[in-house]
């Protein structure tokens, strides 16, 4: 019986590759917004409204002290426009595109109004408001999908202005979606300078620096990502991933390491029941865990009753009793 425990276990990490690429299902996405001013103070009592082109969808927000409104969307299939606006600052409207399943963090910078004198031309504009208007054009084409004309309007908002710190985070953005992930890395790295430990910064930092092949350095920067953002299901699906990739390798103690910090984080969220599957399968090869092995099955067949794997999930808690 445990030659074909361990032999259903072996199945099950081969499985993981798979499973870690489909975390992503169909149904709803989620903004959240971020709202801020040309110094990076956040901006509270900020109008955000979301549309639909050609529908009637309307979803409307106030910025709370933060600067920060949550949209949840539940067609994120669709293009959305997104405007924000406050009196006493420019606004700013563009489209925006939802991830299904998914998280995206938007920040927007409005740029304090000025009033003009009678008679007077229009003003030239200094450097910080340059860079503003360069940043949300960016993120417009961002939005829009056009990453290239994005990363040219980012890149001139981050040498108008060096110390704003929203270009850099949204250029590190761009330069991963178009593969370059050393100089994504490198915008990761100055926003971090200007903003020490900010989640977004980290887990791009930790996205380039996977993609780039630094294993030490990502293993390090998903660490810290972890300790700064402990409670966000998007660190979890890193932590399930790293978790996956060690137990194809066989690295199966680095991989239930993995896979014990997910069920923390999201110890009831079906997307993860195979990481509940996956540490029930390892405990149950040790003598002195199979109560934990039993708790880890329970909970897989709780959350995927209807996974291809919980026959063999059966038959393991049988064996276990």
């Amino acid at each position: 019986m445990m030659t074909s425990i361990r032999r259903a276990a072996l199945a099950a990490f081969a499985l993981a590759l798979a499973f870690s690429g489909a975390l992503q299902a169909v149904g709803e996405g989620r903004i959240i917004a971020t709202v801020v001013d040309e110094t990076g103070a956040p901006v509270e009592g900020a109008k955000v409204t979301l549309t639909r082109p050609g529908a009637g969808y309307k979803l409307e927000k106030v910025s709370d002290k933060k600067g920060q409104v949550m949209l949840l969307i539940l067609d994120a299939t669709q293009q959305y426009q997104l405007s924000v606006e406050k009196a006493g600052y420019g606004p700013y409207t563009g489209p925006v595109k939802p991830k299904l399943e998914d998280t995206v963090r938007l920040t927007f910078t409005l740029p304090k109004s000025a009033s003009s004198p009678a008679g007077d031309g229009p003003k030239e504009l200094s450097g910080a408001d340059q860079a503003i208007l360069a940043y949300n054009e960016g993120v417009t084409s961002l939005r829009g999908g056009d990453m290239a004309a994005a990363a040219t309007k980012l890149e001139k908002a981050a040498a108008l202005n060096p110390a704003l710190p929203e270009p850099q985070i949204a250029l590190a953005s761009v330069y991963l979606e178009q593969k370059r992930y050393g100089e994504a890395l490198a915008a990761a790295d100055r926003y971090l300078a200007l903003r020490p430990g900010d989640v977004e910064g980290l887990r791009a930092r930790y996205d380039a620096l996977k993609q780039v092949g630094d294993g030490d350095k990502a293993r390090e920067a998903l660490n810290a990502l972890a300790a700064a953002d402990a409670t966000n299901p998007e660190t979890a699906v890193r932590l399930f991933n790293e978790g996956a990739e060690r137990a194809r390798t066989g690295k199966l103690e680095d991989a239930t390491s993995y896979f014990e910090r997910v069920v923390e984080i999201a110890p009831n969220d079906p997307k993860f029941a195979k990481a509940h599957y996956l540490l029930g399968l390892t405990y149950a090869k040790e003598d002195g865990k199979k109560e934990k092995a039993k708790e880890r099955l329970q909970a897989f067949l709780q959350l995927a009753p209807n996974d291809p794997d919980a026959a063999t999930a059966k038959e393991m808690l049988a064996y276990l009793k």
